[in-house]
């Protein structure tokens, strides 16, 4: 869904989840990044929704540049911010 954000499911019921505005660079690697963030949210005791508002920041984060990883301290950055909001 890109710019539209992602929509969780769960129990019949939908959650819009916003996106993080960013200008994309490289799309390569976003799904994944979207996927695995989500995962480790999901695995460290987040609600589905803020697991996906965690995705979509990694996601963003991702496509803003060219390449498809984050290293070690962007990734920190991303979870240290998201945890402060």
């Amino acid at each position: 869904r890109g710019p539209q954000g992602s929509i969780v499911l769960q129990g019949g019921k939908s959650t819009a989840v916003p996106a993080v505005p960013t200008k994309a660079v490289d799309t390569n690697g976003a799904g994944d990044m979207f996927a695995g963030a989500f995962l480790y949210g999901i695995t460290h005791g987040m609600s589905p929704a803020q697991a996906a508002a965690l995705a979509n920041r990694a996601a963003a984060a991702v496509v803003s540049q060219h390449g498809n990883r984050l290293t070690t301290a962007q990734t920190q950055a991303i979870c240290a911010d998201f945890l402060k909001a």
